[in-house]
C-alpha cells in the first residue's frame, strides 16, 4: 500500500527544506523519494523523524507524521507493527501532555488489543514493561563509538522507556522512574542534535 497524496510527501519535503540538522534532513530526504505503508524501513524512518521532532518539542509535526500510520491494523506482522506501536506511543505521550486523556487512552488500547488473545506475546510484553532490555540499552550507549552512534542508541532507549511510561509501567519499573530516565535521555539527545546542526 503506497501513500500517494501530495500533501503527505510535502510533509517530508518541508521538513527537509527547513532542517539545519544532517540526521533530520537525510531522513526526510529519503522519505520524500517514496513512502510505502508496507515498507518497514520507510516506517522506521518516519518514526525516527517523528521522535526527533518530539525530542525538540515539536508536537504538531510529531502528530502529523505518526497520523500517517496510526490506522494500520495489527495482522501479526511485527516488522510493520513495531513502528506503528512506536507511533502510537508517541501520540499517547503528546496527547497526555496536552491533557487529552481520552485520545491517549485510545492509543494505548490499540497497543493492548494486539495481545488480548495471545498469552505468549503478552508475557513478553509484560517483561518489557518491567524494564527487560533497558540495562542492555544503556550498555550499548556506553559503547557507542561516536556521537551519531550514541544518538541512534539513545533513540532506541527512548522508545523502550516511552513504551513503559505510556503503558503505565510495570511492577519493577515505575512510571516515575520512566519519566526521570526519559527526561535525562531527552536532555542528552538535544545536545547531540545540536551538535549535528549544519
Amino acid at each position: 500500500m503506497h501513500v500517494e497524496w501530495g500533501i503527505t510527501m510535502n510533509i517530508f519535503q518541508d521538513i527537509q527544506k527547513a532542517s539545519h540538522n544532517k540526521i533530520e534532513s537525510d531522513e526526510a530526504a529519503a522519505l520524500a523519494k517514496g513512502f510505502s505503508l508496507s515498507n518497514s524501513e520507510n516506517l522506521e524512518g518516519l518514526i525516527r523523524l517523528a521522535t526527533l521532532r518530539f525530542v525538540l518539542d515539536d508536537t504538531a509535526t510529531t502528530l502529523k507524521l505518526t497520523n500517517l500510520i496510526s490506522d494500520i491494523k495489527f495482522d501479526n506482522d511485527f516488522d510493520i507493527w513495531t513502528w506503528v506501536e512506536h507511533g502510537l506511543v508517541l501520540q499517547s505521550a503528546v496527547y497526555r501532555k496536552q491533557g487529552k486523556t481520552e485520545l491517549a487512552k485510545e492509543c494505548i488500547n490499540k497497543i493492548a488489543s494486539t495481545f488480548e488473545n495471545d498469552p505468549i506475546n503478552k508475557r513478553v510484553f509484560m517483561r518489557t514493561l518491567n524494564g527487560d532490555g533497558i540495562s542492555t540499552a544503556y550498555s550499548k550507549i556506553q559503547k557507542a563509538y561516536d556521537e551519531e552512534a550514541e544518538y541512534g542508541r539513545r533513540i532506541a532507549l527512548l522508545w523502550k522507556l516511552m513504551l513503559i511510561r505510556e503503558m503505565g509501567g510495570g511492577e519493577e519499573f515505575s512510571t516515575d522512574r520512566a519519566d526521570k530516565e526519559i527526561q535525562e535521555n531527552i536532555d542528552r539527545l538535544k545536545i547531540l542534535i545540536e551538535s549535528f546542526n549544519q
